[in-house]
Order: C-alpha cells, then sequence, then structure tokens
C-alpha cells in the first residue's frame, strides 16, 4: 500500500503512553515527475485518512476505545518539490484546527552517508 492507493491505511498503530492513534502514510515516489498528480492523489489520502478518523473507521479494529490524540504521518522516500513543501505545511495547519497532528519526514535511504 502506498500514496497511490488513496483508499486504504498504508500502516496505523496505538502510542498507549499517550493515547494516540497514528495512521502513516508510505509514499515512494519521485516528485519531478507528474507534480500535479502527486499532489492531487496526496489530498485524496489526507482527505481519506481524516475522514477515517472522524467517522471513527478504526472502530472496526478497536472497537468502542476513544483515543485521545490522533497523528499522521507521511513517509517520504524522495524531498518534495516547494509546492510539496508548501501543500504539507498547509496541511499541518489545516489539520492542527481539527486536534490531528501532521508530520512529514523524509526517510533516510540505507547505505548512504
Amino acid at each position: 500500500m502506498s500514496v497511490k492507493d488513496p483508499n486504504s491505511i498504508d500502516a496505523m498503530g496505538i502510542d498507549e503512553s499517550t493515547n494516540t492513534l497514528s495512521l502513516l502514510i508510505i509514499d515512494p515516489y519521485p516528485w519531478l515527475i507528474q507534480e500535479a498528480d502527486h499532489l492531487k492523489t496526496m489530498q485524496e489520502k489526507i482527505n481519506n485518512y481524516v475522514r477515517y478518523i472522524e467517522s471513527k473507521g478504526y472502530a472496526d479494529q478497536y472497537g468502542e476505545r476513544t483515543f485521545a490524540h490522533f497523528h499522521i504521518e507521511v513517509a517520504l522516500k524522495y524531498t518534495p518539490t516547494e509546492d510539496g513543501l508548501r501543500f504539507f505545511e498547509a496541511g499541518k495547519r489545516q489539520l492542527k484546527q481539527r486536534g490531528i497532528r501532521f508530520v512529514y519526514t523524509v526517510v533516510p535511504r540505507k547505505g548512504r552517508m
């Protein structure tokens, strides 16, 4: 699963110490090729994650459990373009208003120094 499948949750876990449900988006694709499509797909994926949280879609897996916090993280293989960075920063502000923490990280490649 990855950003290219906007209707799936790539990975999910719970931080028991903070009662936080964390959702992960995996993005292994470069940004320079078809940037507009990449942004559109990412927007759709994030929107689906927000709907999942707000509709309590996690109840299928976690029952009636309630969470104190929600967290969406995007794990990127490639550094986003300037437009991509602006998109993520805008998303961070918008999701904060909904009570959802949002972060994005470029995952270091193994074997590189």
